[in-house]
């Protein structure tokens, strides 16, 4: 029987069914590994086409509030002969301060940029050379100004600043990417919510600087804008006034520090043209990555990282970009025998205590809202008491009959209420709103099922006497 070439074919065919699998594992790991490298591109060009629309990514960042009214000083453009004056009225008022400074400044001026840290004021980076054509053509350009301002304050003064503030400030000059790419970064960008007017146009006086400030608008926290450069004597006339106004309305003086959250401006017209290419996107991307892998390095927690986010207290109020915590999915208030509805996204909860729409509230409690939008205040008539929510000077004023009150009194002020408005609505705690009508909360709140929780209020229609302690 000739057998032979058959039993000679099982080699060869278990050669070739060897070869043809180590060929498709072979071809599933390169489809794999380019599947994976697409998938990671697909990420970054969707990234980038979001970017260039102008659309702004924001990163989950936390800050804790100031636990009382703060103000931030904040001088730009130094150090110059000036800032030793600057530092003299610091020192003698007992106060704090941050300064941007600019690299070029820092390398003339050496000794006052240590003194700046040896007085314990903050320091921010305000770039090289505050010259707005070659900084905002390109953010490369921005990018290797920062860098090198960055390495010169640190080789002068040991301190590798954090904080950023952009020359002119933001609107008009950062799109999207200047955004992202700082963020990616680890550093906090700070606009300003005041600006003193002392570089606004030449020959501001001193007396208008504070005339400008005391126009506010004063919040829990304001940052305001002044600066230290060649040519502001007038600021430096001003300072004692305007320490003196903040002093009077109660308010702490405190450095920036990474736990205060930044102020940005909204985007606007750009006024520089320029283009940013997939190629640039992704180096520009890679080396801001790289700087916040240096902050790592060094230590210091950078923001929207889980594993570098400090500890929050208790008693602080932790932010993300939405403003939001975690909520219960209704609240539901008991005012006698009506019942005040909301669902998750109709309220707050902040600090312990629940945040309601003023005119929903007073609409279930019998009183009326109107609002001034040229004024920005909203006048609540509840019974015999008015109440005038006012967001421009960030006042609360109540007037309300009171047992014993001199009759001279005209209204209560309360400055710096906790008020919030956010698409048209004005957000107020619901129980210290309540106590300033004549109203009060009952004690304990239930949880009928899950997921709501349900609070108890006693009405009085705004004809109840006597002051409540808030």
């Amino acid at each position: 029987m000739k057998c032979g070439p058959q039993a000679n074919s099982f080699p060869i065919l278990s050669s070739v069914w060897t070869a043809l699998l180590c060929l498709t594992i072979l071809w599933l790991t390169v489809l794999t590994h380019t599947a994976e490298a697409a998938a990671g591109q697909g990420g970054d060009e969707a990234l980038f086409m979001q970017l260039q629309s102008g659309q702004r990514i924001a990163t989950e960042k936390n800050y804790t509030p100031a636990a009382k009214p703060t103000v931030y000083l904040t001088f730009d453009d130094g150090p110059s002969k000036l800032t030793p004056k600057v530092l003299d009225i610091l020192r003698e008022e007992d106060v704090r301060a941050t300064f941007f400074v600019l690299g070029e400044q820092v390398q003339e001026r050496p000794a006052i940029a240590k003194r700046i840290v040896e007085d314990g004021h903050a320091l921010g980076n305000h770039t090289y050379n505050h010259v707005y054509r070659e900084l905002y053509s390109d953010f490369r350009a921005f990018w290797e100004q920062v860098r090198k301002t960055e390495n010169i304050v640190l080789e002068t003064t040991g301190v590798r600043p954090r904080f950023i503030r952009a020359p002119g400030g933001t609107f008009g000059n950062f799109d999207a990417f200047y955004f992202y790419y700082l963020g990616e970064a680890g550093y906090e960008i700070y606009d300003w919510t005041i600006d003193s007017g002392d570089a606004r146009r030449p020959g501001m006086t001193a007396d208008q600087i504070v005339r400008t400030v005391e126009k506010g608008p004063f919040g829990n926290e304001v940052i305001v804008l002044l600066h230290d450069g060649s040519g502001h004597d007038e600021t430096i006339k001003a300072l004692p006034r305007v320490i003196r106004l903040f002093k009077e309305k109660g308010y702490a003086f405190a450095p920036l520090t990474p736990e205060v959250k930044p102020v940005q401006f909204s985007g606007g017209k750009l006024k520089w043209p320029r283009t940013a290419s997939r190629e640039s996107f992704a180096n520009l991307l890679a080396a801001a990555r790289e700087q916040r892998e240096l902050w790592s390095a060094e230590g210091v927690p950078t923001r929207g990282n889980a594993a570098t986010k400090p500890p929050v207290s208790p008693t602080a109020i932790t932010y993300t970009e939405t403003g939001h915590r975690e909520v219960p999915d209704r609240l539901n208030v008991q005012l006698g025998d009506r019942t005040l509805a909301f669902t998750k996204e109709q309220f707050r909860f902040r600090d312990g205590s629940y945040e309601v729409p003023l005119r929903r509230l007073i609409a279930a409690i019998g009183g009326t809202v109107n609002w001034n939008a040229e004024r920005r205040t909203a006048v609540v008539r509840y019974g015999a008491i008015t109440a005038e929510y006012d967001l421009a000077r960030q006042e609360l004023r109540v007037w309300r009959p009171a047992a014993g009150w001199a009759a001279e009194a005209k209204a209560r002020i309360y400055p710096f209420p906790a008020m919030e408005l956010v698409n048209g609505m004005l957000y107020v705690p619901l129980g210290q709103t309540l106590e300033l009508l004549g109203d009060r909360m009952l004690p304990g709140a239930i949880a009928p099922e899950r997921g709501t929780v349900e609070v108890q209020a006693a009405v009085y229609g705004g004809y109840r006497t006597g002051w409540m302690h808030i």
